[in-house]
């Protein structure tokens, strides 16, 4: 259940700053890319979409540019909620794989960090 409100905050997040944000207004502008975050079940996740400057989320799971698939729902809660360091422990004890464009996954942490801080 945590996971899954998590991700609706994340869209929520990246909705208000879109609106208020000059910044990230021009950081999204020339990038455009689809980011998944789900479980490796492929039960709960959703998709980011970055493109035209603009961003939305639907919950096609597997069509992407770059996907972070963790083992389960709780574990990506847990870590996610940590922030940088708690996904860090994570990708060291195997509990989430980063599938896809190395590179557009990079963009998206950069992009976490106007809603994250």
């Amino acid at each position: 259940m945590g996971f899954s409100i998590f991700l609706k905050l994340l869209v929520w997040k990246f909705k208000r700053i879109l609106k208020t944000n000059k910044g990230f207004k021009k950081f999204l502008m020339g990038h455009e890319c689809r980011i998944v975050i789900k479980t490796k079940d492929g039960k709960k996740g959703k998709r980011f979409i970055f493109e035209n400057g603009g961003f939305s989320s639907d919950n096609a799971l597997g069509d992407y540019d770059a996907a972070m698939i963790w083992s389960d729902a709780k574990t990506a809660f847990r870590s996610m909620k940590e922030g940088e360091d708690g996904i860090k422990r994570a990708l060291q004890n195997h509990q989430v794989s980063i599938d896809g464009q190395v590179h557009s996954f990079t963009w998206f942490g950069a992009a976490l960090k106007f809603v994250t801080t």
